[in-house]
């Protein structure tokens, strides 16, 4: 297995990939320490909303680069799942070698999951590092608790990469990727209509209120912060499990293909 879970970490280009993801990593943690929050005073960095909240600019900063990190490494995960696929149907060279090794169909099912797996953690024990490191050199306030927001919510997005993966690994194994993409699709249709559903019978009033989504989304995180923590915790436990549950289903079928 460990041959295969190399060959996917070739095939998404995870070298460059490493060194891009922690250079930028590194970089920003390194500005965060010579550029701490309590700088934005001297830097005349500090403003005042509408509402009257003290914003520290400097802080806002380094969450906001936080922030796209986040979300580049959530476009990572996702499109791993598809490439992993791709990377074997596109190449006779890759066909051969899998081909060649003593590997059953669960064997070369369970490397692709792994992989993911293992991917994940790794990015988000990244993620976790980076949010610690960025806290300990802001200052209270606003930004803050925008920041440990984000810290928080980092488990419960990547569970849910976690419960997507377990949709779109079984399609493109099982399909390829040109038939997984037109079966991503039409999930995706299905799931728009459903939305538009709920848009239009649903009560929705509270999209026209004046106050700021964003504050609101704060005020309600403040409020229930405790709940929330526990149950991004629990998440990634109910995600293993359909996670587990995928495995097992593409095993079989990827083993009746071959048969």
């Amino acid at each position: 297995m460990g041959g295969l879970m190399y060959k996917d970490f070739v095939a998404i280009k995870g070298k460059r990939i490493c060194i891009i993801l922690l250079s930028a990593i590194a970089l920003l943690c390194i500005l965060r320490v010579i550029f701490p929050g309590s700088m934005a005073e001297r830097l005349e960095m500090v403003f005042m909303n509408d509402q009257g909240i003290r914003i520290n600019m400097l802080d806002l900063m380094f969450v906001t680069l936080y922030i796209c990190i986040i979300f580049t490494i959530v476009c990572f995960i996702d499109m791993w799942c598809a490439r992993l696929s791709e990377a074997d149907e596109s190449s006779s060279r890759i066909k051969n070698y899998v081909s060649s090794l003593p590997v059953s169909a669960n064997s070369y099912v369970a490397s692709k999951y792994v992989f993911v797996t293992i991917a994940t953690y790794v990015l988000i024990s990244l993620l976790s590092i980076t949010g610690i490191v960025l806290a300990a050199f802001a200052e209270e306030g606003y930004v803050l608790d925008i920041l440990r927001m984000f810290e928080v919510m980092v488990i419960p997005v990547t569970s849910l990469l976690i419960l997507v993966a377990s949709v779109e690994l079984p399609l493109y194994i099982l399909l390829g990727r040109e038939k997984g993409n037109l079966a991503k699709v039409a999930i995706a249709l299905l799931l728009v209509f459903v939305l538009i559903g709920f848009m239009l019978f649903a009560d929705v009033s509270w999209l026209s209120e004046r106050q700021e989504f964003l504050v609101k989304f704060i005020n309600w995180y403040m409020k229930y912060q405790t709940e929330i923590t526990l149950a991004s915790y629990l998440s990634p436990v109910l995600d293993l499990f359909i996670f587990y549950l995928s495995y097992g289903i593409t095993v079989f079928f990827k083993a009746r293909q071959e048969a």
